[in-house]
């Protein structure tokens, strides 16, 4: 059995930078970067590949098209140790692509084509085995509409009734949507949101206010990713504020993903929620200092001895009041 399951989107990402400017028809047609590489990418895949590289066994649950760029994403999951057999290839469509543009500050902008994201829905899962494991992520809401919605509840709350543990992060993706997200809040343990997408939906609201908002509505904990500030660790007694520990900053793509598998992995071994975040940290720098949405993860033990480091950082921080 498989310790975490990840629900959500594989993409092949084309990231090219650094992008100082896009290009304008007639007036400055071509833009040059000095690179291109060609990574998995998407949520499932940046998380899937992190767990991996950290040591937690995981697989993917999600939709490919039966292209080149399918297999591809397969056989380099494969390769990073992510189970995809419960990966459902659709032979007429088109596996899903994003052109990455790599800003010099480490930010990018996306032009993506969905393929399969518009079709993956329920009935491509096997939902019995899909509850097999200690930890579901429902990885990428707002960008499968066909599970966002009446599925993501039912197979969040079907996991929680086999004593699963359920998290559910989102992804900016065909644009933040409060009906579905709130939907699925009473059957979400973990939420691990960012900040800057739901102020889309709660405009007006400091982390602390959203945390209690996403609270009422049903989530049991929430971790909200806050950039380059850290994260807000919030349950229903207190809140405590744990910074970023990112020193270089060369691509951001995946790094909410990595931080993600960081503290998923910290859970696996019986960590709080707060010592699991300090263990995402150090996993989101890790992936902030390469290209790519999971390269170079370093093993679970590496990360403690890192989240050790963060932990005095926290100590000489403040605690947030609720």
């Amino acid at each position: 059995m498989a310790t975490v399951h990840c629900i959500g989107a594989l993409v092949v990402d084309a990231l090219s930078g650094p992008l100082r400017e896009y290009p304008v028809p007639r007036a400055k047609p071509q833009i040059n970067t000095s690179s291109v590489q060609f990574l998995p990418g998407g949520g499932a895949a940046n998380t899937g590949s992190a767990l991996a590289q950290i040591g937690i066994a995981t697989k993917i649950f999600s939709k490919v098209g039966g292209d080149i760029n399918g297999v591809f994403l397969r056989q380099k999951l494969a390769a990073q140790g992510v189970d995809v057999t419960h990966v459902r290839v659709s032979p007429k469509e088109t596996t899903p692509f994003t052109f990455v543009g790599i800003h010099p500050n480490g930010d990018r902008s996306f032009i993506h084509t969905p393929g399969t994201n518009l079709t993956f829905s329920k009935r491509d899962l096997a939902l019995p085995e899909l509850c097999r494991c200690r930890f579901l992520l429902y990885q990428d809401m707002w960008v499968l509409p066909q599970l966002d919605g009446p599925a993501a509840p039912r197979i969040l709350a079907t996991a929680q009734k086999r004593g699963v543990t359920t998290l559910l992060d989102e992804c900016y993706g065909l644009g933040p949507d409060r009906r579905t997200l709130e939907e699925a809040l009473p059957f979400c343990d973990v939420i691990l949101p960012s900040y800057d997408d739901l102020s889309g939906i709660y405009p007006g609201l400091k982390p602390a206010e959203v945390a209690r908002k996403l609270m009422a509505k049903g989530a049991q904990r929430v971790v909200l990713k806050l950039g380059p500030r850290g994260c807000l660790v919030a349950a229903r007694d207190e809140m405590s504020l744990v910074p970023s520990i990112a020193n270089t900053i060369v691509d951001g793509t995946g790094a909410g993903d990595c931080f993600n598998a960081g503290f998923i992995a910290g859970l696996a071994h019986g960590l709080s929620d707060l010592a699991a975040a300090r263990i995402g940290a150090a996993a989101a720098a890790a992936c902030l200092r390469q290209v790519g949405g999971a390269v170079g993860i370093p093993k679970y033990k590496f990360l403690l001895r890192v989240s050790d480091r963060l932990n005095g950082i926290h100590r000489r921080g403040r605690r947030l009041a609720t």
